[in-house]
C-alpha cells in the first residue's frame, strides 16, 4: 500500500477539473473551465493514478451521498404513490402500480455501481494486471485475455502484475 506522505499532491487545476468533471461536464467544458487543454484532461482521466484515483473516490462518495438522499426521499415518494393507487382513477393508479414495480429493483438494498479503484497503487495495478494477461496470452497460455478464467491464468497475471508493481509505483514517482 502506499503511504499517504509520499503521494504527490493533486495540483489546483487537478482538483477543479474533478470538481467539473463530477458535476457532468465534458472533459472540453472542464478543460476551458480549469484553464488547460481538452487533451490535458484526458491525460489526466487516462494516465494519472493519482487523478484517477482521486476522480474515482469522490464519485463513490457523490454516489453514497445521492442514494442516502433518494432514500431520505423514499418514504414521502411512496405516500404519493400510494394516494394515486387508492385515488380510483384508474389512470393514475395504472401509473403509479408502474412505478412501484418499476421502483421494486431500484429500491431494494442494492450496491452502489462500480466506481473503479480509489488509490493509485489500484490503479496501476489494475493496468499492471491488463498487461500481464495481454503478455500472458499472447504468450498462448490463454485464449481470450477477457474471458472468465477458464485456462487457469489468472494466478500468474496477478503474479507477474504484483511483480511489476514496485518499479511501475516509482516510475510514476509513487514511492
Amino acid at each position: 500500500m502506499t503511504k499517504p506522505d509520499k503521494i504527490r499532491q493533486l495540483s489546483q487545476e487537478q482538483m477543479n477539473a474533478i470538481e467539473h468533471l463530477l458535476l457532468g461536464k465534458s472533459d472540453r467544458a472542464a478543460a476551458e473551465t480549469v484553464g488547460v487543454s481538452r487533451q490535458t484532461i484526458c491525460e489526466w482521466r487516462n494516465h494519472d493514478p493519482i487523478f484517477i484515483a482521486e476522480l474515482n473516490r469522490q464519485r463513490s462518495e457523490l454516489w453514497w451521498d445521492t442514494r442516502e438522499r433518494l432514500k431520505s426521499l423514499a418514504n414521502r415518494a411512496l405516500d404519493a404513490v400510494e394516494m394515486q393507487l387508492d385515488s380510483g382513477d384508474p389512470k393514475a393508479s395504472l401509473a403509479a402500480a408502474k412505478y412501484v414495480l418499476q421502483g421494486t429493483r431500484l429500491l431494494g438494498e442494492t450496491d452502489l455501481p462500480g466506481s473503479g479503484p480509489m488509490t493509485p497503487e489500484d490503479v496501476i495495478l489494475n493496468r499492471l494486471r491488463y498487461e500481464a494477461r495481454m503478455e500472458l496470452t499472447a504468450q498462448g497460455k490463454g485464449r481470450d485475455p477477457f474471458q472468465v478464467d477458464l485456462f487457469g491464468i489468472e494466478d500468474e497475471v496477478e503474479n507477474l502484475a504484483r511483480s511489476r508493481l514496485q518499479k511501475a509505483m516509482s516510475e510514476a514517482g509513487l514511492s
